[in-house]
């Protein structure tokens, strides 16, 4: 479970976070909301252990612990689609891993073609739907999500709301959203960042 006590962050002059706690449950979805600018994906980077500069405790996240999509697609590009995501599995190589790798894809609407295309041949959603597959297959008791359907039309976006789904039933998975259907969507706790 992440438990976040007495968080406290500031950039500059902005106060993003004063003495904010909250406990979250080991599985569910969660949904950060707020303006732009507010916190929210500094908090996934906090939870993830990349941002350490705050005060406060965060308890359960870490690097190790998380498996994180960011909006910067961060994909290889020398490596096709379907390569990019069996990356996660260098972990724990197995001999169905090309077979999970495709499944996974295969539900985000890519085609077998679409899994040989490289990066810069793959539109922006597309990028964003590996970045997503990668994530999920990560294998992590918490996936941090940010913006994971900003560029995705609604065919695309509903296949990714539904893998997310899914995860949220055996994981924690925590998602920075602008669209509030996404929120209604995943019947998912909001947390509204100030």
């Amino acid at each position: 479970m992440i438990t976040i006590k007495n968080l406290s962050k500031s950039f500059d002059e902005k106060v993003l976070f004063r003495d904010f706690s909250f406990s979250f449950a080991d599985t569910g979805i969660y949904v950060l909301t707020g303006e732009s600018g507010a916190g929210k994906t500094t908090l996934l980077r906090m939870i993830a252990g990349l941002d350490t500069d705050f005060d406060g405790v965060i308890s359960g996240g870490g690097i190790q612990k998380t498996s994180v999509c960011f909006q910067e697609h961060r994909l290889f590009p020398t490596l096709t689609a379907l390569k990019n995501v069996e990356l996660v599995s260098f972990e724990q190589k197995t001999n169905n891993s090309d077979l999970i790798s495709r499944q996974m894809l295969s539900k985000l609407g890519f085609s077998d073609e679409d899994m040989l295309l490289y990066p810069s041949e793959l539109s922006g959603g597309m990028r964003q739907r590996v970045a997503l597959a990668r994530a999920v297959l990560r294998t992590s008791p918490v996936l941090l999500l940010d913006e994971p359907t900003k560029e995705l039309d609604p065919l695309h976006a509903k296949m990714a709301l539904d893998v997310i789904a899914k995860e949220g039933e055996r994981r924690l998975v925590i998602m920075v959203t602008h669209k509030s259907e996404d929120v209604k969507e995943l019947a998912a706790t909001e947390i509204k960042i100030n």
